[in-house]
């Protein structure tokens, strides 16, 4: 963002298609994006877009799916530590709010894009589902939160299988 190249490696900026001025100025600065990118990302962390150092949107798109996984049992660990905030004795209420806006970020950052009030619904029921088993189940809630998928009927089979098994 600080350089003005947040717009294009977010993919908000097009690429123009007709006029070859405008594609050149583009490109200047798809080249400046994946240099900063690349420049910036620990050596280690270039495997997750190697072949894609050209293209800064990529680029992107793969850091993040490195390391920001969108499941609902990232999402459910992260409202579960949203509601466990406590103030601490030595925090001021402002650090308190600062520390709740951070774990609000996260839990943005782990929905998908078209996230909808439905789905939001939907998963607070199974993550109240699954939160509400006893320690005695830890394995079945391990598993469901491992899931690519989560909702109420696949969870719900999931408890009728646990009791057939037992």
């Amino acid at each position: 963002m600080r350089n003005g190249l947040w717009k294009l490696v977010s993919g908000n900026l097009p690429r123009p298609i007709k006029d070859a001025d405008e594609v050149n100025k583009w490109e200047t600065k798809a080249e400046r994006a994946a240099g900063e990118i690349y420049l910036l990302v620990e050596n280690d962390q270039r495997v997750h877009f190697r072949g894609k150092e050209d293209d800064p949107i990529e680029m992107w798109k793969l850091l993040e799916a490195a390391h920001l996984s969108k499941r609902p049992g990232a999402r459910f660990n992260a409202y579960d530590d949203l509601f466990s905030i406590r103030k601490e004795d030595s925090e001021s209420l402002m650090d308190l709010g600062v520390r709740l806006e951070k774990a609000m970020q996260t839990i943005q950052n782990l929905r998908p894009a078209k996230f909808t009030i439905e789905q939001l619904d939907e998963e607070l029921q199974c993550m109240a589902l699954i939160r509400a088993l006893p320690d005695e189940y830890r394995h079945l809630s391990s598993n469901l939160l491992l899931a690519e998928k989560l909702d109420k009927a696949t969870i719900l089979q999931a408890f009728r299988s646990d009791e057939l098994n037992r």
